[in-house]
């Protein structure tokens, strides 16, 4: 719990985190046995999977539209803790089995923002070494992580060897889950979709995405990285009107695994920008997924960085000034 946020609002049980941790100083012995308990029986306690939905406008948006609300979810405390735990437990294993892509550096150890960063930069940098241009595709994912299918997580973890006793525990966390809107006293179940504000939720997301980081590793001058849900492909050629060709089965690939897995990826918030190796680029490649024109970009910002064709860095001084 030392790395739990201690400020974070409560969830629909009023514990802070806090009280919980003057429960564990009281009692420490009760508190290990009550999530052991938990654990050997394969149970995700009913009333740790009820979720308080507070609904914040997004800027500039309109409000009148549903897509103009970002949900975020008050989970209880009680769960929050035993969620962290489980996830741990789950991390460890897929960990220490392999079963994650190297190019996944989203809530994993000794994997940052900074280190996806700098596998980007690699990329182009090692490419102009070579006199070779680069094209960097980034996708956006609509609600990637309310969009995730149950039946799909359990067949990762069983797929991977992961532990009878976890693949159990997370059965039961992802049944009869619920949302209640205090505001508009409303509740109601849901079955597909993990918590943002979860733990757990970040690792079982790992196994969607390992899925799609695993068949982009076949065409050589190709990497695919990703951060969470921010999906980042880059390729490198001599020549820029042949990146038409090389990245249309990579596009291919995205879509298949979208599709497989009931995710949506929005062409329109998709973009592309090219680093040149010397001279300017004359021929722009057109890329197109489920038939729209990806857009491209002189400019790309990945996980709060601003990358310029030119690689200067000027949009990020000029952004703080």
């Amino acid at each position: 719990m030392d790395d739990m946020d201690i400020n974070k609002s409560p969830g629909p049980d009023g514990l802070t985190l806090g009280i919980i941790r003057e429960l564990l100083f009281l009692d420490p012995a009760w508190f290990t046995e009550l999530f052991n308990d938990c654990t050997r029986q394969g149970v995700f306690q009913d009333f740790w999977k009820i979720a308080k939905v507070l609904l914040i406008p997004k800027e500039g948006k309109d409000l009148t539209e549903v897509s103009a609300y970002r949900p975020i979810c008050l989970l209880p405390t009680w769960g929050k803790v035993y969620d962290k735990i489980i996830a741990q437990r789950l991390l460890y294993e897929l960990e220490s089995k392999g079963k994650l892509h190297r190019n996944q550096f989203g809530f994993r150890k000794q994997r940052s923002n900074l280190t996806a960063l700098d596998k980007f930069h690699n990329f182009i940098i090692n490419a102009k070494a070579k006199k070779m241009i680069t094209l960097a595709l980034s996708l956006d994912i609509s609600n990637a992580f309310n969009s995730v299918i149950w039946d799909d997580l359990i067949n990762c973890l069983e797929e991977g060897g992961i532990s009878v006793y976890l693949i159990d525990v997370i059965k039961d966390f992802l049944s009869n889950k619920r949302i209640y809107d205090d505001i508009n006293n409303t509740e109601f179940n849901y079955s597909k979709g993990v918590p943002q504000d979860s733990c757990l939720g970040s690792v079982l997301w790992l196994l969607i995405a390992n899925r799609l980081l695993k068949k982009m590793d076949k065409q050589e001058n190709i990497m695919c990285t990703m951060f969470a849900d921010d999906i980042l492909i880059m390729s490198s050629g001599t020549v820029s009107y042949k990146f038409t060709e090389s990245l249309v089965t990579r596009i291919e690939v995205v879509e298949s695994w979208a599709n497989k897995d009931k995710l949506k990826i929005n062409p329109t918030k998709s973009k592309f920008i090219m680093f040149p190796c010397k001279n300017d680029i004359k021929h722009v490649p057109r890329l197109k997924m489920n038939d729209i024109v990806i857009k491209q970009s002189r400019t790309l910002k990945k996980l709060g960085l601003l990358f310029d064709e030119r690689l200067t860095w000027r949009p990020n001084l000029e952004g703080v000034r």
